[in-house]
């Protein structure tokens, strides 16, 4: 055990008396996703109020008035001018360049059509690809539903209705606030911590291994009393440290910025829906899945001749975990089936989805953290067998 960290304390002192080393990989990443993800979230904040605060160009062709009423009533920021045919493709064009927002053409005899049951054809010209253009069709589509179903009840009468519906009343909503919270953050965290672990873990372990095989400092350490089964141990352990105090660093930027991000005062939403034990189950996946992901890259470093080497067959392994991580992205909802939990990694993102989302299945918890330590065991006992050997060690 003293062995162990002996060689746990010179691979951490290492890292940690560099300080340059320290900003790049344990300062710098939490910092640069709280910038980046802040200004995400104020050019998105900005956007949007941009678009409310847009004055809307509308052309109209006999516009009826009960339509003029309701466009009144609701005091849109929008200014109406009278459509012209002669005019129709210089119109089409200045709706194509953003100058104008969207034409709105009502037949000729539209309210006449109406009294004799003839249907009509409202049209609508927008650009899609112009975000005032969009958000100015959207309103108009919105009111002339509502135009519609107000003809339909003055014309037909109530029994035209077949049924009502309750669109806006709360108290019929049935929600678990902070599990919808969850959610959304369990579409994006779980990826993000993965890819974070393994960003953090390769900064450093290629240099732990691969650069001492390069520099030739890694003879001075074999030829010494301390046995290679600990030497694997003492350098999985400072890696690991090391690398979730980089996640650590980054989940720290996530969270301080999600506010931001995700408009969270704008919607009433807030991160302090967690507790000790949530954090807890957390902390403890996140050092498992470290363990992991330190593991696969120390064998790979052991086995790289050179630390560029190492880095090049590391790469495949970070896409497969953000893979991994994109795959539960778009549900937010952890997979049911208990022996994906057995699958390293995969595994790890599935559980944080859990914890996330307060759907925590102890089974498949314990499977998680037992089948990891296991996994890392079985890597420590390969990198073990890599240090024996001489034609891997001090291969060039």
């Amino acid at each position: 055990m003293k062995n162990i960290i002996t060689v746990f304390k010179k691979e951490f002192y290492r890292v940690m008396s560099d300080r340059r080393l320290i900003f790049t990989t344990i300062l710098l990443p939490g910092l640069a996703i709280y910038i980046m993800y802040s200004f995400m979230g104020n050019v998105i904040n900005d956007e949007q109020d941009d678009i409310g605060e847009h004055k809307m160009i509308v052309y109209t062709e006999n516009l009826p008035s009960e339509f003029s009423d309701i466009l009144i009533s609701e005091e849109l920021n929008v200014e109406f001018n009278d459509y012209n045919s002669s005019n129709h493709e210089e119109l089409l064009n200045s709706i194509l360049i953003g100058d104008v927002d969207l034409l709105l053409r009502f037949p000729t005899n539209f309210e006449a059509d109406l009294d004799n049951g003839i249907l009509s054809d409202v049209l609508t010209y927008y650009n899609p690809g112009e975000k005032y253009s969009e958000a100015a069709y959207y309103n108009f589509m919105s009111l002339l539903n509502s135009y519609r179903q107000d003809i339909a009840y003055e014309r037909y009468g109530e029994e035209f209705y077949v049924f009502t519906t309750d669109l806006n009343n709360d108290e019929h909503i049935i929600i678990d606030e902070d599990k919808a919270i969850g959610q959304g953050f369990a579409m994006l965290l779980p990826m993000l911590i993965i890819m974070f672990l393994f960003s953090g873990a390769m900064s450093i372990g290629p240099d732990s291994i691969a650069g001492e095989k390069e520099r030739g400092t890694i003879a001075t350490l074999l030829v010494t009393p301390v046995k290679r089964s600990e030497i694997a141990i003492g350098k999985v352990m400072s890696l690991s440290i090391i690398s979730l105090f980089s996640a650590t660093s980054s989940f720290i930027g996530i969270m301080l910025s999600l506010p931001k991000l995700l408009q969270m005062e704008e919607t009433g939403m807030s991160i302090n829906i967690y507790g000790i034990s949530d954090y807890a189950m957390l902390f403890t996946v996140l050092l498992a899945t470290v363990l992991v992901i330190v593991g696969i890259i120390s064998i790979i470093s052991a086995y790289a001749k050179t630390i560029k080497e190492a880095s090049m067959l590391i790469l495949p392994f970070y896409f497969l975990s953000i893979v991994m991580g994109m795959s539960t992205m778009f549900s937010g909802e952890a997979n049911a089936n208990t022996l994906i939990y057995l699958v390293p990694l995969y595994n790890s993102v599935n559980i944080i989805i859990s914890i996330l989302t307060f759907e925590v299945v102890p089974t498949q918890y314990l499977l998680t953290i037992i089948s990891s330590l296991v996994y890392v065991s079985i890597f420590i006992l390969i990198l073990n067998k890599l240090f024996q050997s001489e034609k891997i060690m001090f291969s060039k």
